[in-house]
């Protein structure tokens, strides 16, 4: 995976669905890489490429991001280039950033500069903690092993917020999570959803579930929205299954994850007709076959608010969009 050459979207997607699989195990495999003195992560299945930065031309960024620094052509593709120390807030020597991570996150590719990948890790839901800072750039915490047997606590960013702040995520020619003030509907649609049932969500990144909570606002439902899976659970079996119209669930959050929340729900006899849908920011065809062979009615973008919209009126009002 870590060769010079640079495999194409397909093919290094193709390779890292065959090899990881981690969506069979209700597992996550991350690459872990350094920026200064610290360890991050992100999750494999959003990684289309490693790219070795001296062997690609990086093309001069436009003027008004300071944290885009450059831009490559990847199959006649222009993608941008984030700092990721400068984002992230830490010191780096220019000369130590050799890789750029070129990932596909709600259907935009983003490249991100980093010293060096370290290893590939597999981290179950449960190693994963929340942080005691409150850095809303730091979705959570997992502890991993280096090469001398040390353990050191690596970071796993919050790639969403990433993107909004570095404003990429609103370069889509779709309405995107990050779009809802300019969202609208057709003159013959009503964006308001008439139904007074619940609708819960489980979602762990912090600029995501603002938004979210400003999406479902705007169609007038009765909401409320959780930082993980189990958080979430505990809800549900507060209440009757009636009074739930719908549950929306993230795939990546520490304690309970995605999957295993589609899980239980469609196991629990009583919840056994509850809706789901997975609301996610991955790419990966294995993710969206998995989550509809556990129940879930489908796999829904974040990239794409027109789809989750038409979801939402059909499963709470009975209306075919």
């Amino acid at each position: 995976m870590f060769s010079n050459d640079n495999l194409n979207q397909e093919t290094m997607q193709e390779s890292v669905d065959y090899m990881t699989k981690s969506h069979l195990r209700n597992v996550m495999q991350l690459a872990i890489f350094k920026s200064g003195e610290n360890i991050y992560a992100i999750n494999i299945s959003k990684i289309q490429a490693f790219l070795i930065k001296e062997n690609v031309e990086i093309l001069k960024p436009p003027a008004g991001n300071d944290y885009i620094i450059g831009l490559i052509n990847i199959q006649d593709e222009i993608v941008s280039i984030v700092d990721f120390a400068k984002w992230i807030g830490v010191d780096v020597d220019e000369k130590n950033q050799k890789i750029i991570i070129v990932c596909n996150y709600n259907q935009n590719k983003i490249g991100i500069m980093v010293d060096e990948i370290i290893k590939i890790d597999e981290k179950s839901s449960d190693e994963l903690r929340v942080p005691i800072s409150s850095d809303p750039k730091i979705s959570y915490v997992v502890d991993v092993e280096l090469e001398d047997k040390l353990k050191k606590m690596c970071i796993v960013f919050d790639a969403e917020k990433l993107l909004y702040e570095v404003n990429i995520g609103t370069k889509s020619s779709k309405s995107t999570i990050y779009d809802i003030a300019s969202f609208d509907v057709t003159p013959s649609q009503k964006i308001e959803v008439e139904s007074s049932k619940l609708v819960l969500v489980a979602e762990d990144s912090q600029i995501v579930i603002k938004k979210l909570d400003e999406f479902l606002s705007k169609l007038g439902l009765n909401h409320e929205i959780y930082e993980n899976g189990e958080e979430l659970l505990k809800r549900v079996k507060s209440l009757d299954p009636n009074e739930i119209g719908l549950v929306i669930t993230d795939i990546e959050m520490p304690i309970r994850n995605g999957y295993q929340v589609i899980k239980y729900i469609k196991q629990e006899s009583i919840y056994g007709n509850v809706p789901i849908l997975a609301l996610t920011s991955m790419t990966n065809q294995g993710v969206k076959d998995k989550v509809i062979e556990l129940g879930a009615l489908d796999l829904v973008n974040k990239s794409d608010l027109q789809v989750l919209h038409n979801y939402i009126k059909e499963i709470l009002e009975g209306e075919l969009v």
